[in-house]
């Protein structure tokens, strides 16, 4: 089926050994299908886009029987790609970190389409009658708060605190927490049709300012803050890209950690590397199923993405097993290590680049 498949796209490719031609680059005669001074394809590309289209995904994504050979080692054989790729058995896989491109170039594909649905979903919502209810415990919790707050700041404060708090038919003094905020009315917020009108409101606001203020360097804050409220989907892409570029510098982080796991064995940095490009890989091709399955499907079992969730750690300590050839107990141990120090640099590295994506840092 596969053969077929590939015969479509390819056509015809009727190529032959070519005797003594001359290279179109660099004028050297040879024989052969490739150039042996500068490397150029004796090949043809006026032909039908199949056959450039095939041709273009073989060279970016060695798109044959290898990636989907890989894929499967991938998946189904934890820890087996890496230990083939340091037993020598290299040409028979698609390369470590081509395949790790290739996922997380789907992933981020379909995580920005996931963004701009619900980013969009909630900006265009209707606020017009739209109330946030609140139950007993939520009230008692902010009639403390308010109580708080009134305790600690002064007269002027207050006054300023109650004039923004009083757009939502909310009142610093606590007798009127209970009787209001157990239904807020956001329609009245800024009186804008939906968040999206109220947003680009604040951004007119922050527009006038941006003519009165002569500091360059409040006037680039005010620039900055005006284009975030104006367009949120394209500060959402931003952060989106800038999470893509965080993950390039986590799998040698993940390789760092696992070399200070494993600082006895005196592994090269470069297994621990290669290991950290499969794990990733792997994590990637998870998130783009569950993702995948919730842009074709509405209603998707909850148990479904917990299973595959869960797959998660499971597969990392077998592939941990696999690859460094330890009990299982060290094995859980240091998974446990392995999870707590990576999700703290994890949740550090990504927190870093969506405050720089959003010029906060």
């Amino acid at each position: 089926m596969w053969s077929k498949l590939t015969e479509r796209f390819k056509g015809k490719d009727n190529s032959t050994w070519h005797i003594d031609v001359d290279c179109l680059n660099c004028g050297t005669n040879f024989s052969g299908h490739y150039c042996p001074n500068c490397g150029q394809a004796v090949k043809e590309y006026d032909k039908p886009f199949g056959f450039i289209f095939y041709n273009f995904l073989g060279d970016f994504f060695a798109f044959d029987t290898r990636f989907f050979k890989t894929l499967f080692g991938l998946i189904a054989r934890p820890g087996f790609l890496t230990k083939e790729y340091f037993a020598g058995r290299r040409v028979r896989y698609t390369p470590p970190f081509r395949i790790f491109v290739f996922v997380s170039f789907v992933l981020f594909l379909l995580l920005q389409i996931v963004t701009n649905r619900g980013l969009s979903t909630v900006l265009d919502s209707d606020l017009n009658d739209a109330k946030l209810g609140l139950d007993s415990s939520s009230v008692a919790t902010a009639d403390s708060v308010f109580n708080q707050v009134n305790d600690q700041i002064s007269a002027e404060e207050k006054q300023a605190l109650d004039k923004v708090l009083s757009k939502g038919n909310i009142h610093i003094d606590s007798i009127d927490v209970a009787k209001s905020a157990s239904e807020i009315d956001l329609g009245s917020w800024g009186g804008a049709q939906n968040i999206r009108l109220a947003l680009n409101d604040y951004a007119d606001k922050m527009q006038k300012e941006l003519e009165e203020e002569k500091d360059p360097g409040k006037r680039a804050e005010l620039q900055e803050n005006i284009r975030l409220l104006r367009s949120p989907e394209a500060t959402m892409a931003k952060i989106l890209k800038y999470i893509s570029y965080a993950f390039f510098l986590l799998l040698p982080l993940f390789a760092l950690i696992l070399k200070l796991i494993y600082i006895r064995r005196r592994h090269n940095f470069m297994r621990h590397l290669v290991f950290s490009i499969h794990i990733h890989s792997f994590i990637f091709m998870v998130m783009t199923f569950i993702i995948g399955l919730n842009l074709l499907f509405k209603n998707i079992p909850g148990a479904i993405s917990a299973v595959l969730i869960l797959s998660i750690p499971i597969y990392i300590i077998i592939a941990i097993k696999k690859f460094y050839g330890q009990s299982l107990g060290k094995v859980v141990l240091k998974f446990f290590a392995l999870s707590f120090i990576y999700n703290i640099v994890f949740f550090t590295v990504i927190l870093l680049a969506s405050l720089d994506a959003i010029n906060l840092l």
